[in-house]
């Protein structure tokens, strides 16, 4: 690997892809998701209950919109609602 391909953090060498695995890791920390999660093998899912409870309470909020997304985050609402660190943005769930 060329030097330029490689960023110093904390006085080490690391690579973009080291850099992005830690910033990954700590995103499941904070409830941040992405769509990209699905594709990812190591992606831990909430089991169906809580899938089922976490979208009937979507399905009563206003925020939902016809199209099943959520107007606070944007997000497809019956996917995210499966991610194990995804948080609800008002904090219904």
């Amino acid at each position: 690997m060329d030097k330029t391909s490689l960023l110093l953090y904390n006085n080490t060498m690391t690579t973009p892809w080291q850099e992005w695995k830690k910033k990954n890791a700590e995103r499941q920390e904070t409830g941040v998701v992405r769509p990209w999660d699905f594709a990812n093998p190591d992606t831990e899912y909430a089991t169906d209950d809580e899938q089922e409870y976490r979208y009937s309470v979507c399905q009563d909020c206003p925020h939902l919109t016809a199209a099943k997304t959520c107007t606070r985050c944007g997000c497809f609402m019956p996917a995210k609602t499966k991610l194990l660190y995804a948080e609800c943005p008002i904090k219904k769930w």
